[in-house]
């Protein structure tokens, strides 16, 4: 099972990141040069701006990355093996992590995706585990959230992935997890819990490899502050009742479903 790490040839000091987390537990991997924002074609920029977003309109590092990890599902389409591994270059790994990546025999038959990162927002996850792994627990993934860090994807579900995402406008996490449109129903996505990795944004505050589409999403939150008081007020008001709606949800759903919301862990 190859694993691909997407990486911006400047960005020298992630890749030697990315050689130290995985050497020190025995893993190899290759690198995919990923898609330089800087270098974008008008065309390349409408192909991330096509049909409505569900967000907030791409920027060109979003886009940059959406078409990075477009390279990997095309290599993965493509591949001899059943399932590839797609990181990017900010994660690090838990203890034993060699045993999640160097093994596929722990992976469900049916699945297409399986996530296995961490977060901090709470997600749906199926109560009963379908496998075990390392000390973890794989269980099939309701709702996801950001991040598009480290997943597993067979080959069978790239191939989707890459025939449909010929056009696109909303993040790849995005699409990748909560768009299932694209996607045959066969395919399940999967979650590890606790994930044996996590990008560092999550896991630390000093951010030294830093994030490269950060300034464009901090830009977006910079325009939404600058709406009028009387709207900042609504929006308030509605986060209240947000917050509350989706707390008694939790609760129906805990008890009377096959389904919990959890905090997937890091380990």
């Amino acid at each position: 099972m190859k694993t691909l790490v997407i990486n911006l040839e400047r960005e020298t000091a992630r890749l030697g990141h990315m050689r130290k987390v995985f050497g020190e537990q025995g893993l190899d991997f290759t690198v995919v040069k990923a898609v330089d924002a800087k270098l974008l074609s008008q065309e390349e920029l409408k192909v991330g701006r096509t049909g409505t977003p569900r967000f907030y309109e791409l920027g060109a590092g979003e886009i940059a990355c959406f078409l990075s990890h477009r390279k990997c599902w095309e290599i993965a389409a493509q591949s001899d093996d059943a399932y590839t591994v797609i990181c990017e270059d900010d994660i690090f790994l838990g203890e034993n992590a060699s045993a999640i990546f160097g093994d596929e025999s722990w992976i469900p038959a049916d699945a297409g995706v399986v996530r296995l990162e961490a977060c901090r927002p709470k997600t749906l996850i199926g109560k009963a585990a379908v496998s075990t792994v390392a000390g973890r627990k794989v269980h099939p993934l309701r709702v996801a959230h950001a991040g598009a860090g480290a997943y597993l994807i067979s080959r069978s579900c790239a191939q989707v992935l890459h025939a449909n995402s010929r056009a696109f406008c909303d993040p790849v996490d995005q699409f990748l997890y909560s768009s299932r449109s694209f996607c045959d129903d066969s395919l399940v996505i999967y979650q590890v819990n606790p994930s044996p990795a996590i990008q560092e944004v999550f896991l630390r505050k000093d951010r030294i490899l830093g994030s490269s589409l950060f300034g464009e999403r901090f830009d977006i939150e910079s325009i939404k502050q600058k709406k009028s008081s009387k709207i900042l007020i609504l929006n308030k008001t509605n986060k209240v009742f947000k917050k509350i709606f989706r707390k008694f949800s939790e609760v129906i759903d805990n008890i009377f479903t096959d389904d919990r919301w959890v905090r997937i862990g890091f380990r």
